[in-house]
């Protein structure tokens, strides 16, 4: 294939004059690669067809010049080349037109989606399928609000991002979701910026209020402990496997110091040594190891003979020898996960329970059963495995400070 050259007028701009760059279009093999002749234009001034500038622009002599020269030295440059049996590259043709300009080299257009796609698809090739699975709910998410409709990341500013946060909010999305999302979206500039798919002066998320997803704030998901003993002590029909399971993740992970769904979906017999849970977390990779609360033994008991349980060694039956992969392994926890959320609930609008019963509540009841009975927030935050007391703040948020309020009022 040929190769050939031709001058454009860069379409984005952020200049106030409106002017925009005159940039030397490389095209090799049907693909195109852009360098800047570090001249500039407004749309009125530029002859696309002359591919120079008329003559009312104040310098057109000093930049029609340059531009003659920079196409009579690229032409001498691909034909001495060619004599010599080679064919140049984008970058040898741009390290020339930097040579006769000091111009930069633009950064390679990309399209948003297709950015998505690519980082979908390297942190599978990692088998990071949860983290994979984030960066594909934000693209369903920025798809849905673009309608499907992709576009390249210079065309997107700060006002795309307001505009998406004000759709986001319009369905409803929890300020959870969209701190995920939000999140994710910015990880992937800072990606593209990395790579050179994006200036590093273009960078819509400077001037968007993003403090506000750094940590928010979640609703109460915390209750009682007489909730919880109510729950431990309703009856429920023998044959209802799926609620009885329900309840034991739930209560089980209450009664192990907040284990969350994916740790205990994933404890193995081998996990328990004498009257000791130990066990690694997923999210953190940190050690855990301490005695069993009575209650959560006599769940164990019931599992330990139990027809139908996991043929892999779990304690519980949830994943089992046909989950052979990692992307099998987590899909069959959602299910479960969402069926445990689903039957809790229910179970406790029955009892009388006003607060949506989730495997999360559990982890948040025990944070404030211990704060209510005087543990420190330290001690609770180690015992979660939170690397920040500001995260153990957001989840005893529900309560306020029940020991410093015993404090101030036995002392006033």
């Amino acid at each position: 294939m040929a190769v050939s050259t031709k001058f454009v007028l860069r379409s984005q701009s952020t200049l106030s004059d409106s002017n925009f760059p005159i940039m030397v279009q490389i095209i090799i093999d049907r693909k195109n690669q852009l360098v800047s002749t570090k001249k500039y234009s407004t749309k009125e001034h530029w002859q696309t067809r002359e591919q120079s500038v008329s003559r009312s622009h104040p310098k057109h002599k000093e930049i029609n010049l340059l531009l003659r020269t920079i196409t009579s030295e690229i032409d001498f440059f691909i034909i001495s080349e060619g004599k010599k049996g080679n064919r140049p590259g984008f970058e040898e043709i741009k390290d020339l037109v930097r040579r006769l300009t000091g111009g930069h080299t633009e950064p390679e257009r990309r399209k948003l989606f297709v950015l998505f796609d690519e980082q979908i698809e390297a942190l599978r090739a990692q088998n990071r399928i949860g983290y994979a699975d984030t960066f594909k709910s934000t693209l369903g998410s920025l798809k849905n609000f673009m309608k499907d409709k992709d576009k390249e990341l210079l065309s997107i500013n700060t006002a795309f991002l307001i505009k998406y946060e004000a759709h986001l909010i319009d369905r409803g999305c929890a300020i959870t979701t969209r701190s995920v999302y939000f999140r994710t979206f910015r990880t992937l500039w800072r990606n593209a910026i990395r790579d050179k798919f994006c200036p590093e002066s273009h960078y819509p998320f400077k001037e968007f209020a993003f403090n506000k997803y750094n940590k928010p704030r979640t609703k109460k998901r915390a209750i009682s402990k007489l909730q919880i003993d109510l729950i431990a002590a309703a009856q429920i029909d023998p044959k209802n496997d799926i609620l009885i399971n329900a309840r034991n993740y739930f209560l089980f992970s209450y009664y192990c110091r907040g284990i969350n769904f994916i740790d205990l979906a994933s404890l193995k017999w081998n996990n328990i040594v004498e009257d000791e849970l130990h066990y690694i977390r997923a999210k953190t990779k940190e050690e855990f190891r301490f005695k069993l609360h009575p209650a959560a033994s006599n769940i164990l008991e019931y599992y330990k003979n139990l027809e139908g349980n996991s043929d892999a060694g779990y304690i519980f039956p949830i994943i089992y020898k046909r989950h052979a992969t990692l992307q099998s392994i987590r899909d069959r926890r959602q299910k479960v996960r969402t069926r445990t959320n689903k039957e809790m609930k229910a179970f406790g609008v029955s009892l009388g329970i006003e607060k949506p019963l989730t495997t999360y509540v559990a982890r948040h009841s025990y944070a404030t059963a211990l704060r209510k009975n005087g543990v420190s927030k330290e001690n609770i935050g180690r015992s979660l495995g939170h690397d920040s007391l500001k995260t153990t703040d957001i989840y005893l948020e529900d309560i306020g400070d029940p020991v410093l309020d015993d404090l101030i009022n036995s002392t006033i």
